[in-house]
């Protein structure tokens, strides 16, 4: 098994689809690098006492109405005529000197979506290169000479995910560290980075956790997808039809019945979303008519959308196992 290991691991650095990616997320990483550095800016003093001075204005307004909403709902105060409250009384986040400062780019404010972005583009990298890495050796035949030279089907193939989930779970470190390393530079100049509190540099260290579990599950996916298949192309088609499809199609069908919110529920995309942002709601029905979501609608935890994850990746690495020991059988 570690002979096995240390092969395919020799071998998933020396494919080309796997440099090629590496360059490609490299490539991205740059650009984006750039275009943020253009944004830059460093506020005057000027900027930055008023900055104080609005947020100081907006964080009272906040307080109180976050203090009214929480004593309506819990019957201390009467609501006023039309007054409406936003669910569990969230007005978003408490305003700051820095959201109200008007320059460019802000490591402290954007770190998130920053994250977010490398999720996707290392998830989709991921999900691509575990694909090709299997489905290129059945589709040439490498898979079968393999068997012969180790008929441990279930070893060989156990040899084959470990060694993509590991490397890629390495890339993505990598990238990951370089990644933050380059915004923060990026943002050195106008020293937004040092605002950033300890809990929420620890903040920052979940989420890269995330992001780095999210790469290895995407890795996973593919891989086993492209298993099933006996090709890369069943992977890479499989992914494009449920994108298209269902996340898509499914988001055209029920804003035509007018139930956009109740599709939510049965998307991989709010649950990697809850993976992520730690909390994920899914909206009450907009149509009177239809009361297709209950009034209260759907809430999502990052414990729910890592459950759900990780199941999707255990049934089909599973369902893959169990293919290859049946075909390979007979």
């Amino acid at each position: 098994m570690t002979r096995l290991f240390a092969a395919e691991w020799a071998r998933l650095f020396s494919r080309r689809v796997t440099l090629v990616t590496l360059v490609l997320i490299g490539v991205l990483l740059l650009f984006l690098t750039f275009g943020f550095s253009l944004t830059r800016s460093t506020p005057t003093p000027a900027e930055v006492q008023s900055a104080k001075e609005n947020a100081a204005s907006a964080a009272a307004v906040w307080d109180r109405n976050v203090e009214h909403c929480g004593n309506v709902q819990s019957g201390l105060e009467t609501a006023g005529r039309n007054e409406s409250f936003p669910r569990a009384c969230d007005y978003g986040p408490r305003p700051t000197p820095d959201s109200m400062l008007d320059y460019g780019f802000s490591f402290h404010r954007q770190w998130p979506s920053l994250f977010y972005t490398a999720a996707i583009v290392l998830a989709v990298a991921g999900f691509v290169v575990g694909a090709s890495f299997v489905g290129v050796e059945w589709s040439s035949g490498g898979m079968a000479g393999l068997l012969l030279w180790a008929p441990r089907r279930g070893a060989v193939l156990a040899a084959k995910l470990l060694a993509a989930c590991a490397g890629f779970g390495l890339v993505s470190v990598v990238y990951l560290t370089v990644w933050t390393g380059a915004f923060m530079a990026v943002a050195a100049g106008n020293g937004t980075v040092s605002q950033m509190t300890s809990g929420e540099f620890g903040s920052l260290l979940v989420t890269g956790v995330r992001v780095v579990l999210l790469a290895l599950a995407g890795t996973a996916l593919g891989f086993s997808i492209a298993s099933l298949g006996r090709h890369t192309s069943t992977a890479l088609g499989v992914g494009m039809a449920y994108l298209l499809i269902y996340e898509l199609g499914a988001l055209v069908l029920f804003s035509v019945v007018q139930t956009v919110d109740y599709s939510q529920k049965f998307r991989l995309s709010s649950y990697i979303s809850a993976w992520l942002t730690k909390d994920y709601t899914f909206d009450t029905d907009v149509n009177p008519y239809c009361h297709c979501v209950p009034p209260k609608g759907f809430s999502g935890s990052w414990q729910q959308g890592g459950l759900v994850i990780a199941a999707l990746v255990a049934v089909v690495a599973i369902s893959a196992f169990v293919s290859m020991r049946r075909r390979d059988a007979r």
